[in-house]
């Protein structure tokens, strides 16, 4: 009867194991999904600049803070790309989306859970 009772503790803790891949592979794809739907919207309004831009993977074309003001320039009408300054280091990246975050902080959107 040991053995019996053995192999239904092992039985629950693989069936443990297969909810827990499949919560994680669900919560990836419901990641992936918002990804997508995002870039999307995204180039949807880019493609209204001047020369159109495109996202191509929304973590890296927005590193460095021009697509965020390109986009934010496209929806309010307001001018925000002359204040870019293109860079590699991290530093001035991350002051160009500080600026972006900043014009929204100013117009009034809420950006207290955004991260940088």
């Amino acid at each position: 009867m040991a053995g019996h009772e053995w192999d239904w503790f092992q039985r629950e803790e693989l069936i443990g194991q297969i909810s827990d891949i499949r919560v994680q592979n669900l919560q990836v794809e419901r990641e992936n999904v918002q990804k997508r739907t995002f870039t999307r919207w995204m180039n949807l309004h880019l493609e209204k600049c001047r020369p159109p831009l495109e996202v191509k993977d929304l973590f890296l074309d927005i590193q460095d803070g021009r697509i965020l003001m390109a986009l934010l320039e496209v929806l309010t009408g307001q001018s925000l790309l002359h204040e870019y300054k293109s860079s590699t280091h991290r530093i001035f990246r991350l002051n160009n989306i500080a600026k972006a975050l900043k014009f929204l902080e100013d117009s009034n959107v809420s950006v207290s859970s955004v991260l940088i």
